[in-house]
């Protein structure tokens, strides 16, 4: 049995990877590790992969090892970082409402006290907040807090992140799942 995970979950924030975390976490043959997000392809990938391999330590004879951090589908580097490290990975995305997704990050944003601005000003904000981003984010240790916490309608551009996602996987491997339909059948 393979110490990597065989799943990973990537994304959207505010899409209900919660839900399904827990719903994955009460599965008896499924390990997650302890943090829901564990950002290894795209905060922590400076660690290395033993590091990620440290975290699915716990996992003893799991049948199933997963991970769910929804930044995964928005980060530009993590397609082709995954591909590199776990090439036969099965991927879960759960899109939701491009417009209830956007608002709901806006006001989680403004609720944990990442959005100093007003909603409309917010907006108008993002695409000089995340200029220079992608840039930043192609060193393996490079961070860029408005690509993570300010990219309100752009993490909604799913068929950006699709292309990207499927230059560098196969769409077999990829479950879209519309997160309305997760909300109302678990």
């Amino acid at each position: 049995m393979s110490p990597w995970p065989d799943v990973l979950g990537i994304g959207v924030q505010k899409g209900g990877t919660t839900t399904l975390h827990h719903l994955l976490q009460a599965h008896p043959e499924v390990f997650l590790p302890a943090s829901k997000e564990v950002h290894f392809f795209s905060k922590h990938y400076a660690e290395g992969p033993q590091w990620y391999l440290e975290q699915f330590a716990a996992a003893g004879d799991c049948l199933r090892r997963a991970e769910i951090t929804p930044y995964y589908v928005f980060h530009p580097e993590v397609p082709a970082r995954v591909q590199a490290l776990l090439p036969e990975v099965r991927l879960i995305l759960l899109l939701r409402d491009p417009v209830e997704r956007t608002l709901s990050q806006l006001f989680h944003s403004r609720r944990l006290g990442f959005e100093p601005l007003e909603p409309t000003q917010a907006l108008e904000a993002e695409l000089e907040r995340l200029a220079g981003a992608e840039a930043v984010l192609a060193r393996p240790d490079g961070l860029h807090p408005s690509h993570q916490e300010h990219s309100y309608v752009s993490r909604s551009r799913y068929e950006l992140q699709l292309a990207r996602w499927l230059r560098h996987v196969d769409r077999e491997r990829m479950l879209l799942l519309r997160s309305e339909d997760l909300f109302l059948d678990p």
